[in-house]
């Protein structure tokens, strides 16, 4: 037996040590354990917005089991307070002595000091909270306070109260079962109250007209519900709008709300009242009289004073002029003459975070105190500062990992160097390199073998579109820029060696922060394939006497293509937020390539349209977890008289993330297969391109534990998908080895019937800088095989886990699957 299965073993055997007692044996004779809390009667409101309110929750479950409590009491049987006790005793003993020895020395004895303390505290949060099993991975018992449950009524009844339903009733009740509180929370919510009437009441007539503008329609409605959430946003809106059209003063502070709902039974007149400023009738309006740009903010030297040029009404100042005024000109949306708007304020802001350039970015306001004196009292001076301090000039990133293919270990490594404002014009040069070793399967042999990749890249970023006319003021909102990259790739694989020199002009262009644009007019590959081995060769011959022309993937080729992307992403970096994910892809090749290669001996060309898709979405459940599941699909196919595509431009299904269950890139094409005519064992030996990709992906991501300051995250998952091909060539029926199958060809009559299912478990280390990620997935539904028998999730065992086994795949991976 290995030792991780002793390992294995020995922790099932103290979890069940710890649950083979009852969850309330170690209550006191009076306590009670929480158990369950249902509730009753929700039919109009949102359950899930009601559940966080409870004052208190039952411990968590795992399959009706609390295995977290448990574990608290597992850990419990080694804690001994006494022990931690004596132990601080010994640390204030050691150090006393330590610190006497130290005598005047005040420097030491303010480090003694802080070493004690800190290991005071240490043993202190020990003493209160338990060992480490206790305190991160454990959950204390939750025993049953009735008056923490009469707190939940009350919170639940505000609740309530602020959606409108004013006449609701909220009880519990609660039965004991074997010192097991099962509570019932039941909720009477009647009719909610309609808003049958929406006024407004202010003074200022400017503000009044603004605010019963058509283009400007209020988020109350007449004849919807009473709902405090809309009432708060509509708060939040009127700030926002009069903040736009230049009430540089005005506050949420002066909006209030009324309802009257003496009229009718169930309605609510709801009247919104906009208040003066204290010391005026008026709210003012305010324009920008002059704009100051400071790149060195916060910087002071005595006896000099910053050196100011002034473009296109803006002063520029700074002790040294680091970048190019005229560069930052085209940075700035604040003009003098301007009325006062915080969203361009901050879209200014953003702007100029944006450029990679700045420490930080604030932007500032004050007012002319001359202003009071113009002619009409209603309109008011500012002056704009907008201040920077720049980031460093060279900045280096090192990245150290690894990763577990085909059940081997591989490092790998990468180096980044940036230098910002290389010419003066918030100019960025990058230049990097990375190098990386994993397992990857042979073609042609059931056993890993290894891939080798090296790599190297270096561009230069413009904060602005290179074209020649002008159309930077016009872009100017969108943080337009314009890149040009050169790279070197260089992959050694069993089967062969590949190299890649490629070339990238691209224009870069988005809204606000999470919708990016990126159209690349030249995207240049030079490929070569120096190297194939003799039983690999001998796989493509094969495939193209059959008329299968993967072999013509593996010539020397000149690759060129233009190539839009729109990625729309309001999700956060660490993916816990409601939010989705839209990425469009498309790419015609060869129209450009057909021309430069003849410049070039003995280099293919190719021509090929590729369109793909791909949607997600982010759903938070509860205040732990999250639901996420993706759709993605694609089509890629050549034209123009070309036979195939580059090996790069197809798609490939399987992997860490992709269908989980499946080796990387050894799902499909469509039903198709190898099979071993004497095993009758299906073959994955060779990495399977396709012209058309379908993937569904889901999975349930859950809070399980804290690890000192790392979250350990589990996750549960379904995926679906395969690969197709448009035209399936001749298969060879005279192997006296393997059988080959034929179903690569999408068929619109049974595609449906050949998207391969794999689900499984994983296990993610959340460092926050870093997601490190284990999955174990195995195989539900495989579409290779004869229909009637395509479902084998019943062949799975169990005590084959660990062992090589093709229905059951471990991945390893940094980041989310997707």
């Amino acid at each position: 037996m290995t030792p991780r299965f002793y390992v294995f073993g020995a922790v099932l055997t103290m979890l069940c040590l710890g649950m083979g007692c009852s969850p309330t044996r170690h209550l006191a004779e009076k306590e009670r354990l929480l158990w369950k809390i249902d509730l009753e009667g929700v039919d109009q409101t949102n359950k899930s917005e009601i559940v966080p309110l409870y004052q208190q929750t039952p411990n968590r479950k795992v399959l009706g089991y609390p295995l977290y409590l448990n574990l608290y009491y597992l850990g419990k049987r080694f804690y001994n307070p006494e022990k931690i006790r004596e132990k601080i005793a010994e640390i204030n003993n050691e150090y006393n002595l330590k610190l006497q020895k130290a005598g005047s020395d005040s420097v030491e004895v303010d480090r003694l000091i802080e070493k004690k303390e800190r290991k005071l505290a240490k043993k202190q949060v020990k003493l209160e909270d338990g060992n480490w099993l206790m305190r991160t991975v454990g959950e204390p018992p939750a025993i049953f306070d009735s008056l923490k449950l009469v707190h939940t009524e009350e919170q639940i009844k505000i609740y309530l109260n602020a959606e409108g339903f004013f006449r609701s009733t909220v009880t519990s009740s609660t039965e004991t079962k074997k010192k097991k509180v099962f509570a019932t929370i039941t909720i009477q919510e009647d009719k909610p109250y309609i808003i049958s009437q929406h006024t407004y009441e202010l003074a200022d007539t400017a503000l009044l007209k603004l605010l019963k503008a058509p283009e400007n329609p209020s988020l109350i409605q007449v004849n919807k519900r009473y709902d405090e959430s809309v009432i708060t946003m509509e708060r939040a809106r009127i700030e926002q709008l009069l903040k736009n059209s230049g009430f540089y003063d005005f506050r949420q502070q002066f909006v209030t709300f009324t309802a009257d709902t003496s009229y009718t039974d169930y309605t609510v007149r709801l009247k919104t009242l906009v208040a003066n400023p204290t010391d005026t009738s008026l709210h003012k309006i305010y324009s920008l009289r002059n704009v100051y740009f400071y790149s060195d903010a916060g910087l002071n030297r005595f006896g000099l004073t910053r050196d100011t040029v002034t473009l296109g009404d803006v002063h520029y100042l700074a002790y040294n002029q680091r970048v190019k005024p005229r560069i930052l000109n085209r940075k700035i949306i604040l003009r003098p003459g301007q009325t006062y708007s915080a969203t361009r304020t901050l879209n200014n802001q953003r702007i100029l975070s944006n450029m990679d350039m700045f420490k930080f970015t604030t932007i500032s306001y004050t007012k002319v105190a001359d202003s009071v004196a113009l002619d009409n009292p209603r309109f008011g001076l500012l002056d704009a500062q907008i201040n920077t301090f720049p980031l460093p000039r060279y900045q280096e990133t090192t990245e150290i990992g690894g990763t577990f293919t085909e059940g081997i270990p591989g490092p790998y490594a990468s180096i980044r160097f940036r230098v910002r404002n290389i010419f003066g014009g918030a100019e960025i040069f990058d230049i990097g390199g990375r190098a990386g070793y994993e397992g990857q399967y042979q073609a042609g042999e059931a056993r890993a073998g290894r891939r080798t990749e090296i790599g190297a890249d270096m561009g230069v970023t413009f904060p602005q579109i290179l074209i020649p006319f002008r159309t930077n003021d016009i872009l100017i909102r969108y943080n337009p820029r314009t890149r040009f990259g050169v790279g070197y790739t260089y992959v050694d694989r069993n089967e062969y060696t590949r190299t890649n020199l490629d070339f990238t002009y691209d224009y870069i262009w988005q809204r606000l922060n999470i919708h990016q644009f990126i159209f690349s007019p030249i995207d240049i590959n030079i490929i070569s394939t120096p190297r194939i081995s003799q039983s690999f060769q001998q796989e493509l011959d094969r495939l193209a006497s059959l008329g299968n022309p993967l072999r013509q993937s593996f010539n020397n080729a000149f690759v060129s293509s233009i190539n839009f992307t729109s990625l729309y992403n309001t999700a956060n970096y660490n993916q816990t937020n409601d939010a989705k994910l839209v990425r469009i892809f498309l790419e015609s090749g060869g129209f450009l390539g057909q021309y430069l290669a003849e410049a070039f001996n003995n280099l293919a060309s190719y021509k090929f349209a590729k369109a793909s898709l791909d949607y997600r979405r982010y759903h938070p459940v509860g205040l732990t977890s999250m639901f996420v599941y993706r759709a993605n699909g694609g089509v890629a196919k050549p034209i123009g008289g070309s036979l195939v595509l580059p090996y790069d431009k197809h798609f490939f299904a399987g992997g860490s993330s992709s269908v989980r269950a499946w080796l990387p890139r050894r799902l499909g094409p469509g039903s198709s297969a190898r099979i071993n005519r004497e095993t009758g064992e299906y073959i994955h030996s060779f990495e399977q391109p396709g012209e058309i990709l379908l993937e569904l992906n889901s999975e349930l991501r859950f809070r399980m534990f804290r690890f000192g300051n790392t979250n350990v995250n589990g996750a549960l998952f379904l995926d679906a998908g395969n690969i197709w091909l448009f035209e399936e060539g001749q298969q060879d029926t005279n192997s006296s080895e393997i059988i080959y199958q034929p179903g690569g060809e999408f068929a619109f009559d049974r595609f449906y019937k050949e998207l391969a299912v794999g689900t499984g478990f994983g296990v993610r280390l959340d460092f926050t800088f870093a997601i490190l990620r284990f999955d174990i997935a195995t195989k539900v539904y495989d579409p290779a095989r004869p229909e009637g028998n395509r479902y084998i999730l019943t062949t799975f065992e169990p005590g084959k886990l660990f062992s090589t086994n093709s229905q059951t795949t471990f991945n390893l991976g940094i980041g989310y699957p997707f």
